[in-house]
């Protein structure tokens, strides 16, 4: 889907973009550092979560959330969305209340001191070309998920969250960087626990049709 995209976007990108890449930088060497002092793991925990933030300032989002008390914070969780855009990383890292790990696709972790980067956040290393895996949506129209989730979820015995990015697809596509400012919406569904008396196929066609539920209503 090609958005329409005017002056003021194209000039606030190019503003900005070269500075988000900076603090990026900046990002990945405090990082870096927090391999090697006390209690190092946290401190990256925290930086993660404020380049979270700073996206969402950068770009001009103004995010809101509904459905945060259905999450039990002590829990862990294998978090699912309808993934319509690259700001979902922003957005899911400020907004949710747990630490969220995205899957990370292999070819990254073989990038230098990136790759480490990932490794000291403890982001799971997946293989793309095996997976299961969803592929992102720029729209309202979901595609079929597949089974990779379900198997997790499975395979650790852990509920699923359900959440449902509403309008990030008008902001920013997959394949573009623009700073288009806007509203996003999170919609945190009600998680499904017991994953274990579910089916692979089962899991897999209720996770879809919560999320399309609320994706469309």
């Amino acid at each position: 889907m090609d958005l329409i995209i005017d002056t003021k976007t194209k000039i606030r990108t190019l503003y900005l973009f070269p500075s988000f890449l900076f603090l990026f930088v900046i990002f990945i060497l405090i990082i870096l550092i927090t391999a090697f002092i006390p209690k190092g793991k946290k401190i990256a925990t925290r930086v993660y979560h404020y380049f979270g933030w700073l996206g969402i300032r950068m770009v001009g989002v103004n995010l809101t959330t509904s459905g945060i008390e259905k999450v039990d914070v002590k829990k862990s969780y294998v978090v699912v969305g309808n993934h319509p855009s690259t700001l979902d990383i922003f957005t899911h890292i400020h907004a949710l209340p747990v630490s969220i790990r995205f899957l990370t696709k292999t070819e990254l972790f073989r990038i230098p001191f990136f790759g480490r980067v990932l490794k000291i956040l403890g982001l799971p290393r997946i293989d793309r070309k095996n997976a299961q895996l969803n592929l992102r949506s720029n729209q309202k129209k979901l595609l079929p998920f597949k089974k990779g989730a379900a198997n997790i979820a499975k395979a650790f015995n852990l509920p699923i969250l359900p959440v449902v990015s509403h309008n990030a697809h008008n902001l920013m596509v997959k394949g573009k960087v623009w700073f288009k400012s806007g509203d996003i919406h999170l919609d945190i569904v009600d998680p499904i626990e017991n994953t274990e008396n579910f089916s692979t196929e089962e899991l897999t066609d209720l996770i879809f049709k919560k999320i399309n539920k609320v994706l469309n209503s």
